[in-house]
């Protein structure tokens, strides 16, 4: 259950620092919905998708989730991935969402710190903390943030202490960057 909660709590807090020199602008849609704008270091890997074929989805069967991660290009472990999920109405639903995933990314995970804060005028909650993949010491930020009265998109960094050091002001950059699409 926790180890749920700190997967989530990966990405909230990637606000360390801030400042890339380039950056390209990516729109997050799903649903034929766009629902948010962020600016991703153009050194950067992106993949988007949902994990799913959607091919040989019957037409009657709800969407998968879109998931966009982002890897620096320089081959250091760091994973950052960023969606939207139906289900998530309102920031204070993020635990119950987060267990109904079943996921668990690290072990011995340790939340240091939760935040109810603003960005960019929408509420967010910011959580982090450190733990382990495969025995190795890892850190996780996240930050679920109320796009629209009844749409939260999240953002999760799971990696390294190094990596964090290394990349933090991109990670900060990026999440502060996010900002919602007006309808």
């Amino acid at each position: 259950m926790l180890k749920k909660m700190i997967i989530l709590i990966v990405l909230s807090l990637l606000i360390a620092v801030g400042g890339a020199q380039a950056q390209v602008s990516i729109t997050y849609s799903s649903g034929k919905k766009q629902h948010f704008t962020m600016n991703i270091a153009d050194d950067w890997l992106v993949n988007v998708g949902s994990g799913v074929d959607l091919s040989q989805k019957p037409e009657d069967e709800k969407e998968p989730i879109r998931v966009i991660s982002a890897m620096p290009g320089n081959g250091m472990p760091l994973w950052f991935g960023m969606w939207v999920p139906e289900e998530l109405v309102t920031i204070q639903g993020v635990k119950e969402y987060v267990d109904s995933l079943g996921l668990e990314l690290l072990d011995d995970v340790l939340t240091k710190e939760r935040k109810f804060d603003t960005l960019n005028s929408m509420e967010v909650l910011y959580v982090s903390g450190t733990g382990k993949k495969e025995g190795e010491a890892m850190d996780f930020y996240a930050a679920f943030v109320q796009l629209a009265p009844e749409s939260v998109a999240i953002a999760i960094y799971i990696g390294p202490p190094e990596t964090t050091s290394h990349h933090g002001k991109e990670l900060v950059q990026m999440v502060h960057s996010l900002q919602p699409v007006i309808q």
